[in-house]
């Protein structure tokens, strides 16, 4: 990463006659839901209609989720924050990643049924359809694609709870459950699970475990851990001061669902930045060939940065660093 560019020394962009962050993402797509019908079972897109500003505007073709450019230097969280407040007048709805990792930032909000619209100058009329209905109005075609992704991501609660004793039969079985026992090159048994685990449960161990609950139900763990402390883990010089993460949803029927960009984006903010506040750099390293740890990290904000060694001989690691300020603030 300390080959980038400086951000000044990137070409100016604009939007709209406006100068726009130099660096990717350049702006954010946020899907708001609602739950709709007599039981809240069905749910809602909020679709807004562009007001005419020029040609090229005319007709009723110009809907799009909330949506805009992502301001010189502002975090990414920061600039869908402000454009959902601009355009909708939506302030303090909790943003969940959807896709973070390309030109354009994608998120996901769930709203309350009452929840109340007030439109910018920008749009003349807002409208909450079905996700089909919503994705055939939008224009151009990736904001349809974007939107649809982000629109069938399940969104079930995430919590966490510490991991204690009793939660390490779980732990052990999720780490053989066969699509994720390759990635794993301790073979655990229940005793062996005892003594790594149980100074992880004590508190004499730097590394904290807290179990996942996906709408209420256990079923994987996370960690972290400052870098510094953890004896031969110090994969990027520039990061001592560092946190690491390690995770698994170990269900095998919840893992590849789109998930995971939402629990890591949870567990940095309901526990890591609650803990430790000052942390500035957070830091995973899958194995190379698990291509879909790194793509959820990917979507959460982790920019990938080089292979490291692997914990086990001949399975490199990939190194993924998300920078804080860069997107949370």
């Amino acid at each position: 990463m300390s080959d980038a560019p400086a951000e000044d020394a990137l070409p100016t962009r604009t939007w709209d006659g406006l100068p726009v962050a130099p660096d990717d993402p350049r702006g954010a797509q946020i899907v708001v839901r609602r739950p709709a019908g007599p039981d809240g079972a069905d749910v809602e897109y909020l679709m807004l209609h562009r007001a005419v500003h020029g040609p090229g505007y005319e007709g009723d073709w110009a809907w799009t989720p909330p949506s805009g450019a992502r301001l010189p230097g502002e975090p990414i969280l920061a600039g869908a924050e402000r454009e959902l407040a601009e355009e909708a007048g939506l302030r303090g709805v909790s943003l969940h990643p959807a896709d973070l990792s390309g030109p354009w930032a994608v998120f996901a909000a769930d709203v309350p049924p009452d929840t109340q619209v007030t439109l910018d100058a920008e749009h003349d009329r807002f409208a909450w359809l079905r996700r089909d209905e919503a994705a055939h109005r939008c224009l151009p075609a990736p904001v349809a694609v974007t939107f649809r992704i982000a629109a069938a991501l399940p969104a079930p609660p995430v919590t966490f709870r510490p991991l204690a004793a009793s939660d390490l039969p779980d732990l052990v079985a999720w780490m053989h459950a066969p699509h994720a026992v390759r990635w794993f090159y301790e073979d655990l048994d229940l005793a062996a699970a005892e003594r790594k685990y149980q100074p992880r449960i004590d508190g004499s161990s730097p590394v904290h475990v807290h179990v996942i609950l996906i709408g209420g139900r256990a079923c994987g763990f996370i960690q972290h851990y400052p870098v510094r402390e953890i004896p031969g883990y110090l994969p990027a010089p520039g990061e001592p001061d560092g946190v690491g993460i390690d995770y698994l949803i170990g269900v095998e029927a919840l893992a590849g669902r789109g998930l995971g960009p939402q629990l890591i984006w949870s567990y940095l903010t309901d526990v890591v930045f609650a803990a430790r506040p000052d942390v500035r750099r957070v830091v995973a390293s899958p194995e190379v060939a698990n291509r879909r740890s790194i793509r959820a990290l990917e979507k959460a904000g982790f920019r990938p940065d080089r292979e490291i060694a692997g914990a086990a001989p001949g399975r490199p690691e990939l190194l993924c660093v998300l920078d804080r300020r860069r997107v949370f603030g």
